[in-house]
């Protein structure tokens, strides 16, 4: 099926915005208010009520899309619904992750400044699709039309900033330029010193997803704007799609072409699934050689899925074992509703193994109900640790999830007793040192594709 065919099959299945307004007094950061899960749009910025502690305030907002996404608003799915998505996911020969393509054609160089005609700012409307959550609007004078999920003025789109993800810009490009070229212009927002990266994926017309390198573009974190020069060989038609880190601050495209040559990489609003986890949804990475954030599983499912997969993992914690002080519940409803998911898959964590099986399994269980009285809407999957961890508790822990899952008519997803896999049946180099590699990213999410498309 291609992919037009599968986006007439979303526009069927999803239905309209479930997101509520409050009409009360004009919300900002930090002010009171009455309902968790409530929100209000105040000049293109989303706030959504939150518990701290034992009040309840606006949270520090998001971009409610309206000027800079293109498909705003959570969208209700029903289990049957996205279980035919996943199918459909499953026989699409469009969707994989991007091939390797060293040597190629494509070349990224760093310039000085942007030498090409025109300039297109980051949060331009109607230009750009994003992956990951909402990125937030810039708004010190330097960096005026750019985006960020972390921005200059210490806003961010998770109160948890261990958690905030890689996110990506995906844009279509039309191009008379001989050489074809785009500059990308970015900086970072993380630690000084420190260095980010920035990854390519392009797609001629008629052709599949390659990257032009794994590790991308690396650049020190030393509040500089960024130049690189992007030569895709020759004018023509093609897709783009610029992965970024976390802390990516990007400014925008220069351009040969006019910006009319620039229009949104997705024609049809993708199915939001957020992921709550630890570090094998952060990622964390023991592998050698090359890779990019983007290489978690979270990132290969929205390949393999056609999927906006929106990642929330802080490594070490679990529904029970802190890290970061918090454990899952602190960051389900505060971090994730805001991002208006249609979905939101919580996946068992091997941090919680000195903690007994019940007494997971209920914390697991209040988080859910939680999260359902927050938002009543937002379709819930509970997935069991993915690996024993080497000390055989694994099984114990999910069947208590499962029957906890169960008791609240959510769906559950067994992938100790499939098994995925365990460090004894790591021949194909799927885990290293207890974290998935690049390899075992892509398997992990492919298997989680075909479970979610059995369930009933």
């Amino acid at each position: 099926m291609s992919k037009s065919a599968a986006s007439l099959v979303i526009a069927t299945f999803l239905m309209g915005s479930t997101v509520g307004s409050v009409s009360a007094a004009t919300p900002a950061s930090g002010k009171s208010c009455t309902k968790v899960g409530q929100s209000s749009v105040v000049n293109s910025m989303k706030f959504t009520c939150v518990k701290s502690g034992a009040k309840l305030m606006w949270n520090q907002g998001t971009s409610s899309g309206s000027t800079i996404g293109n498909f705003p608003g959570m969208q209700k799915i029903s289990l049957s619904s996205f279980a035919n998505l996943a199918q459909l996911a499953l026989t699409n020969a469009e969707n994989a992750v991007p091939a390797i393509n060293p040597p190629s054609t494509v070349k990224t160089s760093t310039v000085s400044k942007n030498s090409l005609a025109n300039f297109l700012a980051a949060s331009t409307p109607l230009k750009f699709s994003f992956f990951g959550p909402t990125p937030l609007s810039e708004t010190g004078s330097n960096r005026a039309g750019a985006l960020s999920l972390v921005t200059s003025d210490h806003r961010a789109v998770y109160r948890s900033q261990n958690a905030i993800p890689p996110w990506a810009v995906g844009f279509k490009l039309v191009t008379t330029d001989p050489q074809g070229r785009f500059i990308v212009a970015t900086s970072a927002t993380g630690d000084p010193g420190q260095p980010y990266a920035w990854r390519l994926a392009y797609k001629e017309q008629a052709g599949i997803w390659k990257y032009q390198s794994i590790s991308g573009v690396s650049h020190p974190d030393n509040g500089q704007k960024n130049f690189d020069e992007v030569s895709l060989g020759a004018p023509g038609t093609y897709s783009i799609r610029l992965e970024f880190v976390a802390m990516t601050t990007f400014y925008g495209l220069g351009l040969s072409d006019s910006p009319s040559s620039v229009t949104p990489l997705l024609t049809s609003p993708q199915v939001r699934v957020a992921v709550l986890g630890d570090s094998w949804v952060t990622p964390s990475f023991s592998e050698v050689g090359p890779v990019h954030d983007w290489d978690g599983y979270p990132g290969a499912l929205s390949w393999l899925s056609g999927w906006n997969v929106i990642s929330a993992g802080v490594r070490g914690q679990g529904y029970l074992q802190p890290a970061g002080n918090e454990t899952y519940k602190d960051r389900v409803v505060r971090d994730l509703v805001p991002q208006n998911p249609s979905v939101i898959i919580f996946t068992g964590s091997s941090n919680d193994h000195l903690f007994p099986d019940q007494q997971i399994a209920d914390e697991m269980g209040r988080d859910i109900q939680t999260l359902q009285k927050a938002d009543p809407d937002v379709l819930i999957i509970v997935c069991s640790p993915y690996e024993n961890g080497g000390d055989q508790k694994a099984p114990g822990q999910s069947k208590a999830m499962q029957a906890q899952a169960k008791s609240l008519g959510v769906p559950y997803i067994d992938f100790i007793n499939l098994p995925l896999f365990d460090q004894s049946n790591n021949g194909q180099h799927q885990l290293s040192n207890g974290h998935p590699t690049r390899f075992g990213s892509s398997y992990i999410a492919k298997e989680l594709l075909t479970e979610i498309a059995a369930l009933k």
